[in-house]
């Protein structure tokens, strides 16, 4: 019951922000015809990406036995999924609109990774990440958190490789 109220009050926090952030035009979402194309593209491998690791999960749980709460299991693949979307977008440049900012959005990620990486790291010294064997949702912080850095981290290689290219022409 806990963490059916957590994940509600966490939901409904989130969907709060997100509006907050389109009521102060931090996310608009103006996408030119390439990086709609590219944006679909994305959502294609994505989501052939989350198909592929709820397989996989299923694929193991029936090969090794339950590793892992059914919560966990699926935010696992849905990070996987997410995360190819969204370095295909940065790769093609259909990550951020025309109208964005980019160092509000990239502060942001740095404040969602550092706070669930965070999160994680806590539950983790205490560890409440795994019990009787089995990863539990707790672990969803430590792999939000991972997720949003790798994000940050190819974004910014891309800007900078981007940077450096424009430079040399």
């Amino acid at each position: 019951m806990g963490i059916a109220v957590g994940l509600t009050v966490g939901l409904v926090v989130g969907l709060l922000f997100v509006a907050l952030l389109f009521r102060k035009k931090v996310l608009d979402c103006t996408f030119d015809e390439r990086q709609e194309r590219a944006r679909g593209v994305a959502f294609k491998y994505g989501f052939f990406t989350l198909m592929g690791s709820i397989f996989l999960y299923g694929a193991s749980e029936l090969a090794v036995g339950r590793w892992c709460d059914a919560l966990t299991g699926g935010c696992l693949c849905l990070a996987a999924g997410i995360l190819v979307f969204a370095v295909i977008c940065i790769l093609k440049d259909a990550y951020l609109s025309l109208l964005e900012r980019p160092r509000r959005i990239m502060t942001l990620f740095v404040l969602l990774s550092l706070a669930n990486l965070v999160l994680g790291a806590l539950l983790a010294a205490h560890g409440e990440l795994v019990e009787d064997g089995i990863l539990t949702f707790r672990a969803v912080n430590l792999v939000a958190g991972i997720m949003t850095l790798v994000i940050l981290i190819v974004y910014i290689v891309n800007f900078l490789l981007r940077s450096r290219e424009t430079e040399e022409e």
